[in-house]
Order: C-alpha cells, then structure tokens, then sequence
C-alpha cells in the first residue's frame, strides 16, 4: 500500500521534473540577454485576479467524478498558481491559474478559460465552465489512487 506521503512526494517530484526540464534548454545568447516578457504575456488572463474566496481547494489533488471525463483526470491548482491537469490516457497540462471571490480561470493553449467555482464540502469541488450548462465535479483523490485499467 501507498501512504499519503508517498503519493506527495511523487506529485511533488513529478511537478519539479516537469519545471527542471522545461529550464535545461539551452537558449540563443541573444534570447538569454533579453529582458524577461510582461507577466501579462506570460499567463494572458488570470493575473489581473485577485483571491479566491474559498481557497480550501489549493494544493490538494482532485479527481473528475463528472461523468464523460477521461478516465483518471486529476486537477491540482498549487499555491504558486500553477495548474497540473492530468488523466491517465491524456498528456499532462502545466498552465497557471488565477482566481477572484468564486471566478477561477486558467489558461488552455492560449485560451483562457472561466469557470465558477464551489465547494459543497471539503472533499468536493465544482466547476461550473462558462457558456456550459454541466457542471464538473471532483472529489479529493484517496489514498491510494492507481489509474483504472485502459479499456481494450
């Protein structure tokens, strides 16, 4: 069996891997001696927001109960505003995410997207898209989790 801590540990080593790696590319001397881009190009649309009125939902792994999802999605919005989307047969998603009073927004191939956000419980999130009547709903992952067998 897994304990929690293993399961932290290996979310948090993923996470670092996943920023080391993006960091190990070697770049052009002329990009390297340009100044750094404005946050707002960087994370279009979330850093104009403030803080989430609820924030019981940052730093904790939750797993899509919302039926029709990829099978295995996990959502984790960590305290640096870094998003991690995963599914177990989907490549993994590192964007940054932003939030005011129940608004989250977060940024998916350029495109922000909007979302209402709440927490009927501690163990339950809801994310109610923009210009979408379903609402998504997720449930913090136990421990252990493994990925469910790919149907074949």
């Amino acid at each position: 069996m897994y304990k929690q801590s293993s399961i932290r540990t290996a979310v948090l080593i993923t996470v670092a891997l996943l920023g080391a790696g993006a960091c190990s590319k070697e770049q052009p001397v002329a990009q390297t001696a340009a100044p750094p881009p404005a946050p707002a190009e960087q994370s279009p649309g979330t850093d104009e927001l403030g803080q989430p009125s609820d924030p019981r939902f940052i730093g904790r792994i939750w797993v899509s109960t919302t039926p029709g999802h990829s099978r295995g999605t996990l959502m984790i919005f960590l305290p640096d505003r870094t998003l991690l989307m995963d599914s177990c047969f989907e490549t993994y998603r590192v964007s940054k995410w932003g939030a005011e009073g129940d608004r989250i927004r977060w940024i998916e191939d350029a495109i922000p997207i909007e979302a209402t956000l709440s927490m009927p419980n501690e163990n339950e999130l809801r994310l109610q898209l923009a210009g979408q009547d379903r609402v998504q709903s997720f449930v913090v992952a136990t421990v252990p989790t493994v990925c469910p067998d790919m149907p074949r």
